[in-house]
């Protein structure tokens, strides 16, 4: 249903120009309605009853009062920001962002007579230790905490964390929880990649184009490849190849030159994920088993090797591919889609956006991998304060859900939504299609096998057979971590 009515908006959009003209017309005119006119007519009404059918998306939650609790967030200093300001903001700075999470503490505070605040706990390691600290002390001086993401699954692995399967107030239903079930293991979920903050859509990898560079080559942007469930491996390299120009004439093509392809390091391991490559599967009754599939793990390696070793590709060590993209020097970066709020919107072109492609079309779903700043609740919470926690997590969740992402999809596609439903339409099925690495995050063996064996003349087969045994090793010694907990 919500699809139906994104895409029914989206049509309203592209006819807003002939409900002008016809509004433009003199009542005293006789002439026959237009076929834009009606369809525009009819458009309106199934939108106006699709709207009136679609029920309202709520967290449930009764009004409680909770009495002037103070919700306290133990945040990271990361880079330039506290963590806890991607899900709460203290004042309003003109930001379309960070006013939209303004209004949301605000609301927050006014519905359950609460209050938000949060503790600087310095850099990773620092909030670790802070956090450590309190836990063990029981002293109750924080209620969830944002950290690095391999730091807070290190201190899950060490008991530290409360099981959010115990906590009533959260559905996981409910669409702000995704790719959070990526992360459940040993039916527990300690560390949570949520929509209470918008930093796991802002870090998902993902490809951006340079629209003016592929019109310059007369290439189109396959959004309808896309669509038809074809845009695979295979179709981004014939898309690529052939794409890089030399700029200064020497007859190679080197830094300053144009290429068709760009990426950065702590990419590789997301493009695993999303070519669903992990060794690590679920298997049918949910249980997580090392499984390597070598013969799909080598139809990558084959075909990602003819990319980077091609004229057309660049790997950017300034970070994602960012800082080469921005300047228009290459019509495909893949990198975090954030980068289009960062870095992209001052540019010169105009810019569309892509899934990461299938492996091949035997995969069944397009699957974009990201990274987060992932939040833990202490373990050592009361039953009362669990309620609480339950009761602010789970509404501002909601509340950012609704109404932070479109302040944050608007701002991502430089508010140019009217006139570029395809690029829209692409990042909803970015956002729709996100996915946690479970192998990165518990920095499980292979985690990142494409970086290794792309870098190197190691034989997949021989690689495959050398962790077989440790890595299935490691993975019992972690179940029984998991298990220990629940009888603790």
């Amino acid at each position: 249903m919500k699809k139906k009515l994104f895409s029914l908006i989206l049509a309203l959009l592209m006819i807003a120009p002939s409900l002008a003209s016809c509004a433009e017309k003199s009542s005293n005119e006789t002439e026959e309605s237009s076929p834009a006119a009606e369809t525009a007519v009819d458009t309106i009404a199934e939108a106006e009853e699709v709207i009136e059918t679609e029920p309202e998306l709520s967290d449930d939650l009764p009004d409680t009062n909770l009495e002037g609790y103070n919700f306290r967030i133990l945040s990271i200093f990361w880079y330039t920001y506290e963590g806890a300001h991607r899900i709460m903001y203290e004042e309003y700075t003109g930001d379309p962002i960070f006013d939209r999470l303004r209004d949301s503490t605000l609301y927050i505070e006014d519905r359950f007579n609460c209050s938000m605040s949060y503790i600087s706990g310095g850099n990773e390691h620092e909030t670790k230790a802070k956090a450590e600290t309190s836990i063990k002390a029981g002293d109750n001086s924080f209620d969830i905490m944002i950290n690095h993401d391999l730091t807070s699954f290190d201190m899950a692995k060490d008991g530290l964390f409360y099981n959010m399967f115990d906590i009533e107030q959260f559905n996981f239903e409910k669409p702000w929880w995704q790719p959070t079930t990526d992360l459940v293991f040993c039916d527990q979920l300690l560390c949570a990649s949520s929509y209470l903050s918008y930093i796991g859509l802002h870090w998902t990898r993902a490809l951006t184009l340079n629209k003016d560079y592929m019109t310059n080559l007369n290439l189109e942007v396959p959004y309808d490849t896309v669509r038809e469930g074809k845009w695979t491996l295979d179709e981004l390299l014939k898309l690529v190849n052939g794409t890089a120009q030399d700029i200064d004439g020497n007859g190679k093509i080197e830094a300053g030159d144009n290429v068709g392809y760009v990426t950065g390091t702590q990419t590789y391991y997301c493009l695993q994920e999303a070519l669903d490559l992990s060794p690590y599967k679920r298997d049918a009754e949910g249980n997580m088993t090392f499984d390597f599939n070598i013969e799909r793990a080598d139809l990558a390696l084959q075909k990602l090797r003819t990319l980077t070793e091609s004229s057309d590709y660049l790997m950017d060590g300034s970070g994602h591919g960012q800082e080469t993209f921005k300047t228009g020097r290459a019509m495909i970066v893949y990198g975090d889609i954030g980068n289009a709020q960062a870095y992209f919107q001052d540019s010169d072109f105009h810019y569309a956006f892509l899934p990461t492609p299938k492996l091949d079309e035997l995969q069944e779903n397009y699957i974009n991998c990201c990274t987060d700043l992932p939040w833990a609740i202490p373990k050592t919470i009361s039953p009362e304060q669990a309620d609480v926690i339950g009761t602010i997590v789970e509404a501002t969740s909601c509340y950012n859900y609704k109404y932070v992402l479109p302040a944050y999809f608007d701002v991502t596609m430089k508010s140019r939504i009217a006139d570029s439903p395809d690029d829209a339409e692409m990042l909803q099925l970015i956002a729709d299609t996100r996915k946690i690495s479970f192998a990165f995050s518990y920095s499980m063996h292979c985690s990142n096998f494409l970086t290794e064996l792309l870098e190197s003349n190691k034989e997949l087969a021989s690689y495959a057979k050398t962790y077989q045994k440790v890595a299935t090793k490691d993975l019992e010694k972690l179940v029984k971590v998991f298990e220990n907990m629940k009888d603790a």
